[in-house]
């Protein structure tokens, strides 16, 4: 007896080279496609912007509101106040918002000395009995002190938030 034998078609459609090369096509596709996400969200966000720059110039000043308490007597105004008080104290809150009431008023200039600075410690005392403002080479205040200064003397100190506030508001 013969034995028949089934034909058995083998096609194959797809080598193993065709299927990596569609894996790394769906792969790319996946890649640009969130790629692409990413943009349109950037630009809509404004991550991304076109054509101005990202940082805008600021112009550069020079601060001159903080002083080193032996320039007290040498500015250029006529009349201005000095204000010497502690930046760190926890009761500088009140010295500080004094200034900025005052600046807002648009009076006379006031400048602020930090008496916790090394440079300003020098003219720092403890008894308010031995304040001297008569000129730099006897400066002597104490924290929270304002200074009336015109024409580059010492004309007038009040000591204290309270008397501060009274001398510059009332």
């Amino acid at each position: 007896m013969s034995k028949k034998r089934k034909k058995v078609n083998v096609n194959s459609y797809s080598s193993d080279s065709d299927e990596m090369i569609r894996m790394l096509k769906v792969l790319g596709l996946v890649v640009l496609a969130l790629v692409l996400f990413y943009l349109v969200f950037a630009i809509a966000n404004g991550e991304i912007k076109f054509g101005k720059d990202k940082y805008e110039k600021v112009p550069d000043e020079i601060q001159n509101v903080e002083i080193l308490a032996g320039s007290t007597f040498n500015r250029q105004e006529e009349s201005y106040y000095v204000l010497f008080y502690n930046f760190d104290n926890p009761n500088s809150i009140g010295y500080a918002n004094a200034y900025d009431l005052y600046m807002n008023m648009g009076e006379d200039k006031m400048f602020l000395v930090d008496t916790n600075k090394g440079f300003n410690k020098n003219y720092l005392i403890d008894d308010k009995t031995k304040i001297n403002i008569s000129g730099i080479d006897t400066l002597k205040v104490v924290d929270g002190t304002l200074i009336r200064v015109e024409k580059g003397k010492g004309v007038s100190y009040k000591v204290g938030l309270e008397e501060i506030n009274k001398t510059l508001f009332d």
